[in-house]
């Protein structure tokens, strides 16, 4: 099917340019929208509240609002203006059943390596003229830990629904339209390489989370997820990979609040340590490079029918 794309002889730069034009404006135009409904249902009290977790039905329905406004519509809107083939460009693209086995195993193997890093992360420690500017990080990242938490402590069906959607499949397919098809793809076609556009749109995956002492682990994650769309073509393998990553997350927080697991798999002893961390990486690598050549030294290629 042929869109209208408005901008298709823009430069590489302007597309840069108006991929962020789009962002913001969506962004805002959620927020606003956001506010307004939050203001009808919840009042003046719950939206203007310095404590995010003393109404999390507020919290959960601005999460979702801002998920769909910042992540989800640029990208879709961004491939419809400039685009003559706009699902090709986003990679909406059925993926193969082998690539999507792939995505989960990468994902299940990194998690030893994952930890380690995050261990290594947390013991940053910033010069003492910037002791202040550390203390805010550390501040802030206590407090999205927090409210996080608070939000993973439902214990009801329709509570972990709610979780879901808001915290695993939303995130998902918004980040990965956006970091992944749009900004991914936009320097691709600005460089004609495949590194650096993956490293420089993880940077910026994690970086946009604000969360400092997480950051190494999610720039690592993000490479991941950013070879795993280049080398299969579909946007719906790293969103698979994500969904996993999230959905495990917020599963085992719902056993573990119900009282049906002890402790995460994840977080078992040892589970963090530099043998186990050592293993998990030579598993991601070999992972990804049979992803990437298959299992006969040749290119697994890529799916190729628009869905």
């Amino acid at each position: 099917m042929r869109f209208l794309f408005l901008f298709k002889n823009i430069s590489p730069v302007s597309r840069l340019f108006l991929l962020l034009f789009l962002v913001l404006t969506c962004g805002l135009l959620s927020l606003s929208l956001g506010y307004l409904i939050s203001l009808l249902i919840w009042g003046a009290a719950a939206v203007t509240s310095s404590d995010p977790a003393s109404n999390l039905g507020f919290v959960r329905f601005f999460q979702i609002i801002n998920q769909i406004g910042i992540f989800i519509l640029p990208p879709l809107l961004f491939a419809l203006l400039t685009e003559e083939k706009p699902n090709r460009f986003l990679g909406n693209i059925r993926p193969t059943v082998v690539h999507l086995i792939f995505a989960v195993l990468v994902i299940v193997a990194a998690v030893p390596f994952i930890n380690r890093l995050t261990l290594w992360n947390n013991a940053m420690q910033l010069p003492q003229f910037l002791s202040g500017v550390e203390e805010w990080m550390r501040n802030a990242e206590e407090s999205a830990n927090a409210l996080t938490e608070r939000l993973l402590e439902e214990k009801t069906i329709p509570g972990l629904a709610v979780n879901m959607v808001m915290m695993a499949l939303l995130p998902a397919i918004g980040e990965e339209l956006l970091f992944r098809s749009g900004l991914l793809g936009v320097m691709r076609k600005f460089s004609g390489k495949v590194h650096l556009p993956v490293i420089i749109s993880a940077f910026i995956f994690s970086a946009i989370h604000f969360q400092f002492f997480s950051f190494l682990p999610r720039f690592v994650l993000g490479m991941v997820l950013g070879y795993l769309f280049v080398w299969s073509g579909s946007v719906w393998v790293p969103i698979t990979a994500h969904f996993v990553n999230n959905s495990s997350i917020v599963v085992g927080s719902w056993l573990i609040a119900n009282g049906y697991m002890a402790e995460s798999p994840e977080n078992l002893p040892g589970m963090e340590s530099l043998p186990a961390a050592g293993i998990s990486l030579v598993l991601v690598l070999f992972i990804l490079y049979r992803f990437r050549y298959g299992w006969k030294g040749t290119s697994a290629g890529t799916s190729g029918t628009e869905i």
